[in-house]
């Protein structure tokens, strides 16, 4: 098959690239490079550069069975970037993505985010959601998310595309950013290795759910090749497994043997009004009953192979 992947230079769509690759795919890698790591990108990719926000990006490609849309934009990775700038290039990347998949009827792969659970108990694709007040523009990246998904799930309900919507909660693998983009795990783990103070967010109670990225990567497969099958379906993929950040502070200083010391900041400072999310966890139920979705390594797996990585 030819399947086009956005985001190739990503943690998760490396990871996505290479399975697609190992099973004798034709790959075709789209990043603009903005957040992106080349040196993530498989030699075996055909690598485009491309700013897929822009009308008619995708126009040079064509017998594609597959478009896995994983490229996404998010304030907290530039400074300088504004919250309109997030839903306005997401927003430019969707239109761009659909348009291309409704005229050459290629089946797409969208991957939203577990942000658009906001303070959720059960994380259950069916539940209602509920963000905060707009005056918050930390929900910008959550709302550009879900109002991607709506797009697709409407051309789907008109019968114009095949999609299906994958929610990814927390990940991180040895390619992952070292700053908060990469999420806690990775920064932890750096600042740990060079006995610099690890900052933490409020009390440190908060619980997230961290998968390895490879594991995310295998769901994301197994679901892009059974859209005709799961044709406008929301599945969440991550790990049900929850992990305080506290908890994974200490696990990150004993196992690093680490000087650091813990830092605490007032939460509020931070967030500005954003409701801060005290609890996160996969529920993986419809996954594992879709796609027989499973997971491959614990969260303490997942810091054990960064630490043994970014030593070297």
């Amino acid at each position: 098959m030819r399947i086009i992947v956005t985001g190739a230079a990503g943690l998760i769509a490396s990871h996505l690239c290479d399975l697609f690759i190992e099973s004798g795919n034709h790959v075709i890698g789209i990043d603009d490079l903005s957040f992106g790591n080349i040196n993530n990108v498989n030699e075996k990719v055909e690598f485009h550069k491309i700013d897929l926000s822009k009308e008619n990006s995708l126009n040079n490609f064509n017998n594609i069975d597959i478009l896995c849309h994983l490229a996404s934009y998010k304030k907290s990775f530039i400074a300088e970037t504004s919250s309109y700038d997030v839903m306005d290039i997401n927003f430019g990347m969707s239109k761009e993505v659909i348009r291309f998949c409704k005229n050459n009827n290629t089946k797409l792969l969208f991957t939203s985010t577990s942000d658009v659970y906001g303070n959720s108990n059960n994380f259950d694709e069916n539940e209602q959601i509920t963000l905060g007040p707009p005056n918050v523009q930390r929900y910008s990246y959550a709302l550009s998310k879900f109002h991607t998904e709506q797009l697709i799930l409407n051309e789907v309900d008109d019968k114009r595309i095949s999609g299906v919507i994958a929610r990814i909660f927390g990940c991180a693998s040895p390619r992952s950013s070292k700053t908060w983009s990469g999420g806690h795990l990775p920064m932890f783990i750096d600042r740990a290795l060079k006995n610099q103070d690890i900052l933490i967010h409020g009390d440190g109670l908060q619980t997230r759910s961290m998968s390895h990225a490879l594991d995310i990567a295998n769901g994301l497969k197994s679901m892009s090749l059974k859209i005709n099958e799961l044709d406008g379906e929301i599945i969440n993929i991550g790990t049900d497994e929850q992990m305080s950040v506290i908890e994974s502070a200490r696990i990150i200083l004993k196992l690093t043997n680490s000087k650091s010391k813990i830092i605490f900041q007032d939460a509020e400072k931070v967030f500005k009004g954003y409701e801060e999310i005290r609890k996160r966890f996969a529920n993986t139920t419809k996954a594992k009953n879709l796609i027989n979705y499973n997971v491959n390594f614990k969260t303490i797996d997942v810091i054990n192979e960064i630490i043994n990585e970014f030593k070297k």
